[in-house]
């Protein structure tokens, strides 16, 4: 069979197009799986996407709740402190009427003072006029405790808040105990105070002295003195 050119050319166009086809086919199975890929991967996306949500409100959600918590401690650490505060102010309160009334032992500083009898007595005086009497001892303490004395004993007998004083000849009793001069009366409580109060112009230790009462005033450092429940014992 002869050939001629124009079976050539015819054939050269098939080859030409099947190749095409087949480029064709490639290019679009290429296309499909790239699509897929794709696909595949926006739903990967999508996913992480949404646990990336949930877990950023599960985070907002906590720490709102945590914050709540914080809040309520917070209240709580204020009542607590206000109750602290309160209890404090009772034990300081209840420690304070203890001193005063004698039931518990104290240590302070605080300032002695000493009162005794006038050493010269002239022949032609009332001796009465140159001894201490209760009315000085009530002076010095009356003065202590308006000054703040947190503790006060009279020759180291500790005084209740009820004790009594009085004046029997030569001697003093308190609640019942006699004590002869020199009085020395102790007082626990700001020395400076105490002491400055004692001093003041025209005031009790000028008084004393005017009365002839021998005064001597001398702050401390520590003063101890032990707890005394009654009037029985100190």
């Amino acid at each position: 069979m002869k050939v001629r050119g124009r079976h050539v050319i015819f054939s050269f166009i098939l080859l030409i197009t099947g190749f095409l086809v087949a480029f064709s086919y490639q290019i679009t199975k290429e296309e499909t799986k790239i699509v897929k890929v794709e696909d595949k991967q926006l739903e990967e996306d999508y996913f992480y996407r949404n646990q990336l949500n949930e877990t950023i409100k599960e985070n907002k959600d906590l720490m709102d709740e945590l914050m709540k918590l914080q809040e309520e401690i917070s209240d709580y650490e204020e009542q607590l402190a206000g109750q602290e505060v309160l209890v404090s102010d009772y034990i300081d309160e209840k420690r304070q009427l203890q001193m005063i009334t004698g039931e518990i032992p104290v240590t302070g500083p605080g300032v002695v003072v000493s009162l005794n009898d006038a050493e010269y007595i002239p022949s032609d005086q009332n001796v009465n006029d140159f001894i201490v009497h209760d009315l000085h001892v009530h002076m010095v303490i009356n003065e202590l405790l308006s000054s703040g004395a947190s503790a006060i004993a009279i020759n180291g007998q500790r005084l209740l808040n009820d004790s009594f004083i009085q004046c029997i000849g030569p001697v003093i009793s308190v609640d019942g105990v006699e004590h002869p001069a020199p009085f020395v009366i102790s007082a626990i409580g700001d020395a400076g105070v105490l002491e400055a109060s004692l001093m003041l112009e025209n005031g009790v230790v000028e008084q004393l002295v005017y009365d002839h009462v021998e005064v001597k005033v001398e702050k401390q450092d520590k003063i101890s003195m032990d707890a005394r429940i009654s009037s029985e014992g100190w």
